[in-house]
């Protein structure tokens, strides 16, 4: 060998052949650190250096005794390799004896499998460092590796590819047997029992003070609870100040009582049907519900908790956790990451079934979408409703989709407490220190099937025969504590009545909950009133930052001249175009102190190239935010533009828990194409339309849905406007199709200054974007207002024969016609707002009028648009006869066919000159 090199890599090959590998991986330990290694492995290396190796013509070291093959010692890594790897599939996670869904072959754990016998046990070998030790002998090596990967908890963490996390995880690890042996805290023990009692017999009580009532309880998997109570008690530690949770209805109650604090008089009474909410709105059932409160840690900090409403839609309420966290991180933590700890509590058949779970995981490491990591508990049932674990999934693990994060997963035995407690304070420690996800995988069981009137054993009869002699686990770990000496049986006894005394305390006096603050506003059917007009030197102090670049800025020169023309036309006669007079709104809500989020797929430069809020240097990797400078230095607004991940249920999800927070905020989601939406329709029918009345839970988040029959066919052409009208009620929503560029300006700053907030819903253009009849004036933006509909005359004299409404882009094609005719006698009216419907404004406008029928105009199928939701409105209450101009009914929601769209556009027209009386 040549002496004195750094690299023996062809040397090693030489001589070692296929073991050269590792005997490479053992040099570069030695170079960091000769401790490391074995005394005859450091002489080796030493003499390597100063040209002096020594080895047998076997293949062994002459001077390592006793003396060990290069392949045998080999081996012994790639055993110490495959227990980190695959020792979860010999560990003892599963509580029930017959594992509903059977573990792979675990062979590759087998010595045999290495070459090794029996007789090879006692023989010495390096290592590598497992636990901190340098060589061991092969049978404690095995022993030790067993213990720490194949015990109570079954550990996966090889997929993670950043090596720091990776080897923080396995120190831990490895180290936790010989932490194990130094005893956990006596108190700690004691509240960890007394988590496990308070569980099991808040669910026990009610099972009997209640009979037959759904409650999903959570028997089986109570080690929740402690698990629980070991975060928040660690996050007094950490520098955390607010714990976000976000649940299923499994075990809900058991959380509600036992980690908020909800009192239990207020629980029972929404068992009595007596609860204040069910009266106010339409309210949900007890195990949808959330609440607020705080835990005052150990050492005196308190930590504000809150859980997150959740109907049965189970892990849709995924992202709107993180909508939540991330606002008040952004809001209330100066984007402290570290601040806010979401905890997400999973069902394993949903987990593994529901797409909207990777679609959250999939943005949880997006920069515009982070949290700064979650610790994700599943409560592994082994079985979804009736459906077997080898029916609804055909991964081996539940949590087999979470691989695709840098995040480890713990698949813990819920009998084994202290483990499961153990594993929710590691997965705090790595989520402060990497910032990602962790995820537990707490394998249980439900003691009574679905819900409590349900019998498991018409599907799972074998299984549910096992479930039926178990123990709770509070009775387990009761009995292990009084058999170590920790607690005595009399003090057993106590913990339970104590906890069994307080039940009947307060179910004797229960009585109807208290009404909560956001309710008081339910059902007010008016938009607020608030102007939303501002100063030209506002508006020129916006545009001016669009074209203020950054010195060393390289802007593309297309778009420059873009942006210079939208600038100049603050002062021309040309008009603002819709993206402009769209960028003025933002920007002025800026200057103003309202920070603006919008997010969406594409949405920085637009779908329709429209926008261009975030600037990408023409020459380097760099982007300008040109409404960043405008922020006020004593202001906290703020200004984000994020093109989102490719979902539409989990980003809508997320910016819906944002705005429900951020309520400052201008919080907007645009979808790319607004047929899109149909994505996300479980946040819109269970979030967005209806939370307000179900939990109290207000959002100003605004949808922009791009909309209009452009003949690019039936997945390009409608936000499906008909299905938000049939969901508005009670002063729900607002739903608006603005037709020019100043409405679209004013009702954006109509939304973010109104003190109501509500979620609106913007049927956007896409046509009109650039439709020159469509822009505005500078005027028109800094003196007007909002108008919920728009009056147009098409007469020469007072006299009006006929009304014509109509919403979007159908006007400028009908206004087109109209002109071309001799004295129409026509007014045309464009509703604006569809909801909530400006009443008094249209009478206002028909007042005077002597017509004895209205038509409706419309682009979309007669069973589409707002046809159906106004024809009845407008019979009723102006007692005219409503007629219907527009497209016929169709099952499909518009035509592929260029020819047949633009046929069809023509008979809309026709249909209406024909009314008119005037020749096609």
């Amino acid at each position: 060998m040549s002496s004195g090199s750094e690299n023996y890599s062809s040397e090693f090959s030489d001589i070692f052949g296929s073991n050269a590998g590792f005997i490479e991986e053992l040099y570069e330990l030695y170079k960091s650190d000769p401790g490391l290694v074995s005394e005859a492995w450091a002489r080796f290396f030493a003499g390597l250096v100063n040209g002096e190796p020594t080895v047998n013509g076997n293949g062994s070291y002459a001077s390592y005794a006793p003396a060990v093959s290069l392949e045998e010692q080999a081996k012994v890594s790639q055993l110490v390799q495959a227990y980190r790897q695959w020792g979860h599939l010999g560990a003892r996670m599963n509580p029930l004896s017959q594992g509903i869904f059977p573990l792979p072959e675990k062979a590759i754990l087998d010595i045999e499998s290495y070459g090794f016998s029996h007789s090879d046990l006692e023989g010495e070998f390096f290592v590598a460092g497992f636990a901190g030790n340098k060589r061991m002998p092969l049978k404690k090596l095995i022993d030790d590796l067993k213990e720490a990967y194949c015990g109570s908890i079954g550990f996966e963490h090889q997929h993670i590819v950043h090596a720091e996390a990776r080897q923080w995880l396995i120190d831990r690890i490895e180290r936790r047997p010989i932490d194990a042996k130094q005893k956990i805290d006596t108190e700690i023990k004691k509240r960890i029992l007394k988590k496990l009692i308070d569980s099991e017999v808040f669910e026990s009580e009610l099972h009997k003070k209640y009979i037959g009532h759904k409650r999903f309880s959570l028997e089986g998997g109570e080690t929740l609870i402690p698990m629980l109570d070991r975060i928040l008690e660690k996050s007094g530690d950490l520098d955390i100040n607010e714990v976000v949770i976000g649940m299923a209805h499994r075990g809900r109650l058991n959380v509600l009582s036992n980690t908020l604090g909800k009192p239990l008089r207020e629980i029972f009474s929404e068992f009595d049907d007596l609860s204040i909410y069910s009266k106010l709105g339409s309210g949900d059932v007890k195990y949808h519900l959330g609440y607020k409160s705080s835990y005052q840690c150990p050492g005196g900090k308190s930590v504000k908790l809150s859980l997150a409403p959740n109907p049965s839609h189970l892990e849709f309420v995924n992202p709107v956790v993180q909508g939540v966290a991330r606002a008040k991180q952004d809001v209330l933590y100066a984007r402290r990451r570290s601040s806010v700890l979401p905890i997400l509590i999973h069902g394993d058949a949903a987990f593994s079934g529901q797409g909207v779970v990777y679609e959250t995981i999939n943005f949880s490491g997006v920069e515009g979408y982070r949290t700064g990591g979650t610790v994700n508990i599943i409560i592994n049932n082994q079985v979804g409703f009736t459906t077997s674990a080898d029916e609804g999934r055909t991964a081996t693990y539940c949590t087999d989709v979470a691989k695709i994060l840098n995040s480890p997963i713990f698949h813990v035995n819920c009998e084994d407490v202290e483990a499961a407690c153990w594993a929710v304070e590691t997965a705090l420690e790595y989520r402060n220190n990497f910032g990602y996800d962790v995820f537990i995988d707490l394998f249980c069981y439900r003691k009574y099937g679905h819900n409590e009137a349900d019998d498991p054993s018409f599907t799972q009869p074998l299984v549910y025969a096992e479930i039926k002699e178990k123990l709770p686990v509070s009775e387990l770990y009761g009995r292990q504590l009084v058999k170590e000496g920790t607690i005595s049986e009399s003090e057993l006894e106590e913990l339970k009545s104590h906890y069994r005394a307080d039940f009947e305390t307060a179910h004797r006096t229960r009585k109807p909950g208290l009404l909560g603050e956001a309710c008081a506003m339910h059902g007010m059917l008016r938009v607020e009133n608030v102007k939303t007009s501002t100063s030209l030197e506002v508006l020129k102090r916006v545009a001016a930052s669009l074209v203020d670049y950054p010195q060393d800025f390289v802007p593309h020169p297309k778009l420059n001249n873009i942006l210079q023309k939208r600038v100049e036309s603050l002062d021309s006669s040309d008009g603002i175009d819709w993206g402009f007079a769209e960028g003025l709104a933002f920007g002025s809500l800026v200057l103003e102190g309202h920070s603006v989020r919008l997010s969406g797929q594409d949405c920085a430069r637009g779908t329709f190239s429209q926008r261009h809020l975030a600037l990408d240097d023409y020459k380097k990797p760099q982007t300008y935010l040109p409404f960043s400078r405008l922020q006020a230095k004593e202001s906290k607004a703020a200004f984000e533009v994020l093109n989102s991940t490719l979902s539409e249920s989990g980003i809508l999800g997320f910016e819906f828990g944002y705005s429900s927070v951020a309520s400052d905020s201008l919080v907007l989601w645009e979808a790319q194409f607004g047929d899109f939406c149909n994505g996300a329709q479980v946040i819109i029918d269970q979030f967005i339309a209806s939370s307000e009345a179900k939990w109290y839970q207000l959002s100003g988040l605004v949808m922009l849905l791009p909309h209009g029959f452009e003949g690019q066919g039936p997945e390009h052409s409608s936000a499906r406007l008909e299905r938000f009208l049939q969901l508005c009620a009670e002063g729900n929503l607002v739903v608006c199709v603005p037709s020019n560029a100043a409405q679209h300006f004013h009702l954006l700053r109509r939304q973010a200054l109104s003190r109501i907030k509500r979620p609106l819903v913007v049927m956007t253009p896409k046509s009109l974007l650039r439709l020159p009849e469509a822009a505005s004036s500078a005027k028109d933006l800094y003196s007007g207002e909002f108008k919920t509909i728009i009056e147009k005359d098409f007469t020469e004299d007072s006299r009006i024969d006929h009304v014509l409404l109509m919403s979007g882009k159908i006007y400028y094609d009908v206004a087109d016609a109209l002109k071309e005719l001799k004295n129409p006698r026509v007014k045309v009216i464009r509703v604006e707002q569809l909801y909530p419907f400006p009443q008094f404004e249209l009478k206002r406008a028909l007042r005077d009028l002597k017509i004895k029928k209205l038509t409706w105009v419309q682009e979309e199928p007669q069973n589409m648009g707002a046809f159906s939701y106004i024809e009845p409105y407008l019979r009723i209450k102006t007692e005219l006869k409503v007629e219907y101009i527009g497209r016929p009914v169709s099952a499909s929601v518009a035509t592929g066919s260029t020819k047949r769209h633009l046929s069809e556009q023509r008979s809309i027209i026709d249909q209406v000159l024909d009314m008119l009386g005037q020749k096609k």
